[in-house]
C-alpha cells in the first residue's frame, strides 16, 4: 500500500509540475521519468506511455497556444538556406562572374486544421517571392485518394521543375528546363511553374513521389500567366484589362506510373500538357492578342542498385513568333541526367541538354543561371559534371560541378566555369 501511495504522489507531482511548466517540463521530464522506472514506482512500458502522453499533452498546447484557429491540431516549421558560389566566363568579353550568393533562404508552415485541411506556406526571402501558399483538402473520391491545393503553387508540368530545389542533382536546373518555365524575357516562355488556381492530384502521397507502386494523376485550373511576385498573386480584374488583358483560364493534365520492386530497385514515368491561352506571340509584349501557348512533356526515372538516369523531353507551340505573327514557333529539348553513388556519402553527376528555340532566340543566360552572355542564337548545348557529398542525407550536402554551354545557330558563344553549393534543410 505504501508503494502504491508513493506511485500515486510521484505521478500527481509529475502531472502538476507539467501543467504548471508546460512544453518546457515536457521536454525535461526524461531524467525523472527515468527516476521513477529505476526505483520501481512504475514499470518501463508505463514510462514510455507517459513519455508519449506528455510529448502529445505539450504539442497540443503549444498549438492552442501560439494558433488562432480553434480547430488547428498541427503546426510544423521548415527552412531551406542554400550558399552558392559561381565562377563563370564567357569567349566573347563581357565580364566574367565570380560571386558568392544565398540562392534560397525558405521558412515555411504547415498547419494541420481539422481531420482533412491544411495550410501550406513558403516563403523564399532570396527571391522575395512565395514559394507556395495554397489550402489543402485531402480524402477520398470513392476509393480513390486525392488531394485539392487552392491557391498558389507548381503545376505538374516539368519533371525536373517540381521536382524540390532541395533534391536537384545538378544543383541547378537545365537549360531546356529553364527555357520553358522561367519568367519570359522575350526569348524563354515563363510556360509553367507557378500559378494561382485549383489543382487536383489524383493516388497515394507515396506513390506520386515515386515510394510505392500505382498510378497517379493530376489536373489544374489557373491563371495563364505566371505568378513572379507577391503582386502578381493579388491581381484581380480591375488590374488585369485594356490589349494586354489576360483573363482566360489556363488548363493542365498529367498522368504517370510508378514501380517499386526494392529501395534500390524503382522507375517512375509520366506525361504532362498544358494549354495557355493569350501569352504567346513574339516576345513578350503580345498578349491578350490571342496568340496561345500549349506544351507537353514525357520524362522516366529509374534506379539500379547505385545507378539512377533520369529525362525529360518537352516540346511548345507558340503562336505567332514567325513571319509577323502569322505562323507559329515550335521550340523543343531535352535532358539526359545518368548519376552513380560512388559510397553511402559520394555521387558523381553528369547532365546533358539541348534547346532548340525555333525562332525565339536563345541566349547562355536563359538556359544556364549567372551566365554572362551577349549573343543571341537559336540554339543551346550544355554539359554539365560534377559529384555531390551529403553529410546528413539531403538535409546536409555540398554540391560542386563544372559547367559548359554553348550557343548556336544564328549566333555563338561559349560560356564555362563551376557552379557549388552547400545546402541545410529543416
Amino acid at each position: 500500500m505504501l508503494i502504491l501511495n508513493q506511485k500515486y504522489k510521484w505521478l500527481a507531482l509529475l502531472s502538476g509540475a507539467f501543467l504548471l511548466a508546460g512544453s518546457a517540463f515536457a521536454q525535461d521530464s526524461g531524467p525523472l521519468i527515468d527516476l521513477l522506472v529505476k526505483k520501481g514506482l512504475i514499470n518501463d512500458q508505463e514510462g514510455e506511455e507517459l513519455r508519449a502522453d506528455l510529448a502529445r499533452d505539450s504539442s497540443a498546447a503549444v498549438v492552442s497556444t501560439i494558433s488562432g484557429g480553434k480547430s488547428t491540431n498541427s503546426i510544423a516549421l521548415s527552412g531551406r538556406l542554400q550558399l552558392q558560389y559561381a565562377g563563370l566566363s564567357s569567349d566573347q568579353g563581357p565580364a566574367y562572374v565570380s560571386q558568392f550568393f544565398l540562392r534560397r533562404i525558405y521558412v515555411g508552415f504547415n498547419a494541420g486544421i481539422g481531420s482533412n485541411w491544411t495550410a501550406n506556406f513558403n516563403y523564399d526571402f532570396s527571391g522575395s517571392n512565395f514559394d507556395k501558399a495554397f489550402m489543402e483538402w485531402s480524402g477520398f473520391w470513392g476509393e480513390a485518394p486525392i488531394a485539392l491545393d487552392f491557391g498558389l503553387r507548381k503545376v505538374n508540368l516539368g519533371y525536373e521543375e517540381y521536382t524540390s530545389s532541395g533534391s536537384l542533382k545538378a544543383i541547378e536546373r537545365s537549360p531546356v528546363t529553364r527555357f520553358m518555365v522561367e519568367p519570359n524575357n522575350g526569348r524563354r516562355l515563363g510556360a509553367a511553374s507557378y500559378r494561382m488556381g485549383v489543382f487536383l492530384d489524383g493516388g497515394p502521397v507515396d506513390v506520386r513521389k515515386g515510394k510505392s507502386t500505382g498510378f497517379f494523376y493530376g489536373a489544374a485550373i489557373t491563371n495563364p500567366q505566371r505568378t513572379e511576385t507577391i503582386l502578381d498573386a493579388a491581381i484581380d480584374g480591375s488590374k488585369s484589362s485594356g490589349s494586354n488583358a489576360v483573363n482566360k483560364p489556363a488548363y493542365w493534365v498529367n498522368v504517370g506510373y510508378s514501380q517499386v520492386m526494392a529501395v534500390d530497385r524503382k522507375f517512375m514515368v509520366g506525361a504532362a500538357y498544358g494549354q495557355l491561352p493569350d501569352v504567346g506571340g513574339a516576345g513578350n509584349t503580345n498578349y491578350g492578342k490571342g496568340y496561345d501557348i500549349s506544351l507537353y512533356s514525357v520524362y522516366g526515372d529509374a534506379t539500379l542498385g547505385r545507378f539512377n538516369l533520369a529525362g525529360e523531353y518537352i516540346h511548345a507551340n507558340v503562336d505567332g513568333v514567325l513571319d509577323a505573327g502569322a505562323k507559329a514557333a515550335g521550340p523543343s529539348g531535352y535532358w539526359i541526367q545518368p548519376s552513380f553513388m560512388a559510397t553511402d556519402k559520394l555521387e558523381a553527376v553528369f547532365r546533358y541538354s539541348d534547346v532548340d528555340a525555333d525562332g525565339r532566340g536563345i541566349r547562355t543566360s536563359d538556359g544556364v543561371r549567372s551566365a554572362p552572355a551577349v549573343r543571341t542564337g537559336q540554339a543551346l548545348k550544355e554539359y554539365y559534371a560534377g559529384f555531390n557529398y551529403y553529410f546528413v542525407n539531403q538535409d546536409v550536402k555540398l554540391q560542386l560541378g563544372y559547367v559548359n554551354g554553348e550557343t548556336s545557330d544564328g549566333a555563338t558563344e561559349k560560356v564555362s566555369g563551376i557552379r557549388s553549393q552547400m545546402q541545410v534543410n529543416f
